[in-house]
This record gives C-alpha cells, sequence and structure tokens, in this order.
C-alpha cells in the first residue's frame, strides 16, 4: 500500500517540470515577439502607402502593397553604394579583428611577458569608458594619417575590439595545456599550434566573437559621423540620418524602407546563429 501510495507523486513530478518548462517557453516566446514588434512595424509600414504609415492604431494586416517607400529611398540617396560601403566594411573589421583577437587574446592566455596581468586590466578598462572619450584623439590621430572620408578610417581603429580579445581570452584558458605539448614534442611552434590546435577547438568562441562584431559595425553611426562627410563614401546607417535631416525629418517612406533594409539583415544573422552565440558565452565563462 505504501509503494502504490506513493506513485501519484511521483509521476506528478515530471509533469509538473514539463508544466514548467511550457510557461517558460511560452513566456520567453511573448518576450521575443514583443521584441521584433518593432521590427515588425517598421517593415509593414515600409511596404504601405505613404497615407497609411501614421494610422492610429497601426495597421497590421495592409490591403494594398508597394515598395514606393524602396524606391523613394533609393532615388534620394546612393543607399545601394553605402549598402556597399557597410558590407565591404563590416567584413574587412570582422575578418581584421578576429584575427587580432586571436593573437592578442593567446598571448594573454597562454604566455608569459612582463606586466601581462597589468597590460590586460589596461586594456579591459576601455570596456568601463564610454567610446566618445577617444573621438579627439582618434581623430587627431586618423586626420594626421591622411584617412579621412576613406574607409580605412573606419576600418584600422575598429581593428582592436576589446571584447573580443576578453572572450577569447576566457575561452582559450579552457582548452587543455595537454594538447599543446604535445603539439610541442611533434615540434610545432606557437603559431603552428595557434592555427591547428587552438583555433580549430574554439570555433563556438570565434563565431560569437564575430557576431558581435558584425552587429556592432553595421549598425556604427558615430564613428563614420565623425570621419565621413562624402555621401558617396558614407555608410548605410550614415546615409539614411543624412536623409532624414535633409528632408526635415523625412521622407518618412525612405526612412521606414531604409530602416528596414538595416535592421532585417541583423535579426536574420541573429536567429540563424544564435546557437553558435550561446555556445560561444557559455565555453568562455568556464575558464579556469
Amino acid at each position: 500500500m505504501s509503494t502504490l501510495s506513493r506513485t501519484p507523486r511521483l509521476l506528478g513530478r515530471p509533469t509538473r517540470g514539463r508544466i514548467g518548462r511550457w510557461v517558460f517557453n511560452t513566456a520567453l516566446v511573448l518576450a521575443g515577439v514583443i521584441m521584433l514588434s518593432p521590427v515588425a512595424w517598421v517593415f509593414i509600414n515600409s511596404i504601405e502607402p505613404e497615407k497609411d504609415q501614421f494610422v492610429l492604431p497601426p495597421v497590421w494586416l495592409p490591403h494594398t502593397l508597394t515598395l514606393f517607400s524602396y524606391k523613394q529611398l533609393f532615388q534620394q540617396i546612393p543607399f545601394l553604394l553605402q549598402l556597399g560601403n557597410s558590407l565591404i566594411i563590416s567584413a574587412a573589421v570582422v575578418i581584421g579583428s578576429t584575427i587580432v583577437s586571436v593573437l592578442a587574446a593567446y598571448a594573454f592566455a597562454r604566455m608569459e611577458f612582463p606586466g601581462k596581468n597589468v597590460l590586460f586590466v589596461i586594456l579591459l578598462s576601455g570596456l568601463m569608458l564610454p567610446t566618445q572619450i577617444a573621438a579627439v584623439p582618434e581623430f587627431v590621430e586618423v586626420k594626421y594619417l591622411g584617412l579621412l572620408n576613406t574607409r580605412l578610417s573606419l576600418i584600422i581603429p575598429a581593428l582592436i575590439q576589446v571584447f573580443g580579445i576578453f572572450l577569447l581570452r576566457q575561452h582559450f584558458k579552457t582548452i587543455p595545456r595537454e594538447l599543446e605539448d604535445a603539439a610541442r614534442i611533434d615540434g610545432a611552434g606557437e603559431l603552428q599550434i595557434l592555427r591547428r590546435v587552438i583555433v580549430p577547438l574554439s570555433w563556438p568562441a570565434l563565431s560569437a566573437t564575430a557576431i558581435i562584431t558584425t552587429q556592432y559595425i553595421w549598425n556604427d553611426f558615430f564613428w563614420p559621423n565623425l570621419y565621413i562627410t562624402d555621401p558617396h563614401k558614407m555608410v548605410a546607417a550614415l546615409g539614411l540620418v543624412t536623409l532624414q535631416n535633409s528632408f526635415l525629418g523625412g521622407p518618412v517612406a525612405g526612412v521606414f524602407a531604409g530602416l528596414s533594409v538595416l535592421a532585417i539583415p541583423v535579426v536574420v544573422l541573429f536567429v540563424l546563429l544564435q546557437r553558435q552565440l550561446m555556445e560561444g558565452f557559455g565555453y568562455a565563462g568556464v575558464s579556469r
């Protein structure tokens, strides 16, 4: 009798666990819908007729679809060229900063040299300071290098990503040193160990670093606004702001279209690569 009386309790625990997971997942889905609703609203407005774009309450299911907003966007400014600039700069910064971050993180994680800890603390202090603090010295440096109004003014200073160095350093410290010792016995040097042992075991952290850097560079407005004045050399985010300012807040239709073009690729990239991003943070958080 005692065994039978305990059976409903044992069967009830998994049921309560499933209900809890269902409630938790439902809350996450609702939170995701709330967070993505502004992006959806902007996109819907970009394909609505201009007269319906400020109707209250918003029209979530428009009866008429049009590409007039996108036509207006590409006619008013060289937005396609600016998108190309954004792609080139983002790709160059992601590739270059990942290489720099890998080399720096390996040095901080595995090598011993005087002042290593002090230098690492100084490097991390950059994460605690507002970006605008470095605006004046960086502008002077870029000016004297003759890089104003060039893509290099946005690429070279962005090659050092402090958060990427920190993330990779934390991950590299989780890799067993025995693997490196075995490679050294086989005659491998530091660069060979890095290329053949460390990097192949670090793809989740590398993916997370690349995703974060891509999002930051793609949406960056502050530095392009500081260095670039030629509309044909602007990135898409800066071009969209100049479009809005030049028409005193409009054309509204073109602004909605530009916001959609900028936001949707970032959202899609995060949805497709969110697993790699979470794995990267997970591995980096288990350092010894």
